[in-house]
């Protein structure tokens, strides 16, 4: 409703009325818009990774699924088919796949294992109808293996598939790779007469072939065809100059450690320590400074999201105005002499901490909601001390970038530890909250028109309080930053 329709709904009510509940729940899961900027600068060190796409096998399956297509064509006496029976072709072979491995193992490393539930009782399934189109439209933008969440937006850049000339929606698989995909085949050659693999259109699979085919296809067991192929195109020379480097700094890290059963944390932490913490600096990949990048910002984004979310827990208690705010944070502190400035407060010392180790230090405290406050102040101390003098070109100044929250800090370097802290639960946390959730409540009316409330804490008469509804909630985690996909895939490729 507008709000002209508002007034003129107003001035024609004679008395008041009880207004009808507003259907809208809260959520919102970039509480103060910090995110993106994590993905930039992860992009720097392994552009194309996302957190999902973890294994070889799938890659190899929608690029023979495509290549089947044109083998189907090249023996149709019709000679063709139409753009939408192409696609659920390959839908379909994507949907075999996930339920066969499914059946294999209910606990298998892919997507949508709760939309595949209902299908592991199932004696057979029908990929046609009504039913099929609702779940193929739904995993091919949510859970299924193509899906931009997926693997879908690799399979492109990596060079498994590339787009047709003709068509929409239509995908080729490179030539080069037809040795890989002929290896794959010859194990599955004997089940290739079945419809499922062999026609277009609609087609009953029964539980016992997918659970057979999906033995025969196991995730786990790429072949070495499949691995080097893959390697080449993850880290070996198709790969992109930054992913080349990227990679070598996973391994070179990993050797400069000494251990065989790698600990990703520890992994992470070499690759973003300084050439003295390294055993042999001279092997540290000068790639290892944007990946300490990555984890600086990372302290900085979840230092300021767990202020957030200690300040939403606070406020349960009731309205504070922020000073009152810096006085309670600053009172769960551990218990020294607090100095007169933030200067010395803040940026007294220059020590070399692991960012990686300061990151576990707040996740702790979250976890546990316990010592919030000093993890906080942790994370603040780090991350401002070693921000850079300018931002990035992706890194705009509305999704506060480091040089810009260093540039503030030093405004205030005058400022009394408690005036700090205030400047900061105005700026960068109450600010930051209301400018998203605004900009995001405003781009859901003008798209999809979702009714997500993401305020979650407003100005009233005593001073910030909750919104309404709000619940605590769990409290933040650390963006995924693509290690662990890198780690799996190199020893799935038995590089690492």
């Amino acid at each position: 409703m507008s709000v002209t329709e508002l007034l003129e709904e107003a001035a024609s009510r004679e008395e008041p009325q009880i207004a009808s509940k507003i259907g809208i729940s809260p959520g919102g899961v970039d509480p103060l818009g910090l995110r993106q900027i994590n993905f930039g600068l992860m992009d720097r060190v392994f552009p194309d990774l996302n957190n999902v796409a973890r294994h070889i096998r799938p890659y190899v399956i929608m690029a023979w699924a495509w290549r089947r297509v044109r083998r189907i064509l090249e023996n149709d006496k019709k000679k063709g088919a139409t753009d939408f029976e192409m696609r659920d072709f390959v839908d379909r072979i994507e949907a075999i796949y996930a339920w066969s491995q499914f059946l294999v193992d209910p606990n298998a490393d892919l997507p949508g294992a709760v939309a595949m539930r209902e299908l592991l009782d199932a004696e057979s399934y029908v990929f046609g109808g009504e039913e099929w189109k609702r779940r193929r439209d739904m995993r091919r933008y949510s859970t299924g293996l193509i899906s931009p969440l997926n693997y879908g937006p690799s399979l492109q850049t990596m060079g498994w598939i590339k787009r047709a000339d003709e068509g929409v929606g239509v995908f080729g698989t490179p030539p080069e790779l037809d040795p890989v995909l002929d290896a794959f085949e010859r194990k599955f050659e004997g089940q290739l007469d079945h419809r499922a693999f062999s026609q277009f259109g609609r087609v009953r699979v029964k539980r016992e072939d997918a659970e057979r085919w999906g033995k025969m296809w196991s995730m786990e067991k790429p072949l070495k065809l499949e691995r080097d192929a893959f390697y080449e195109r993850l880290g070996g020379s198709k790969a992109p100059a930054a992913r080349r480097n990227g990679i070598e700094l996973i391994r070179a890290g990993s050797e400069d450690l000494g251990i065989e059963d790698y600990d990703v944390n520890e992994i992470r932490a070499r690759m973003s320590d300084p050439p003295q913490a390294w055993d042999a600096s001279d092997t540290r990949p000068a790639i290892a400074s944007d990946w300490r990048a990555v984890q600086v910002r990372q302290v900085f984004r979840l230092a300021l999201e767990g202020l957030f979310f200690w300040t939403v827990e606070t406020l349960g208690d009731g309205p504070l105005h922020s000073q009152a705010l810096a006085d309670e944070f600053i009172a769960q502190l551990d218990k020294t002499q607090m100095p007169e400035t933030a200067s010395t407060w803040l940026f007294s010392s220059r020590a070399n901490r692991s960012p990686v180790k300061v990151l576990e230090l707040i996740k702790a405290a979250l976890r546990s909601r316990d010592r919030i406050a000093v993890a906080v102040l942790a994370g603040l101390r780090h991350s401002l001390r070693e921000a850079p003098d300018e931002a990035l070109e992706f890194e705009t100044f509305d999704r506060l970038p480091l040089a810009r929250a260093r540039k503030e800090a030093e405004q205030w370097r005058d400022f009394t530890p408690r005036d700090f802290l205030v400047r900061v639960i105005e700026t960068w946390v109450m600010a930051q909250h209301t400018y998203w959730c605004v900009n995001r409540g405003l781009a859901d009316a003008r798209g999809r028109g979702k009714t997500i409330l993401r305020l979650r804490i407003v100005m009233d008469e005593g001073g910030w309080t909750q919104t309404p509804g709000t619940t605590l909630g769990n409290p933040p985690e650390a963006t995924p930053d693509r290690l662990e996909t890198a780690l799996n895939l190199l020893r799935e490729c038995r590089v690492l």
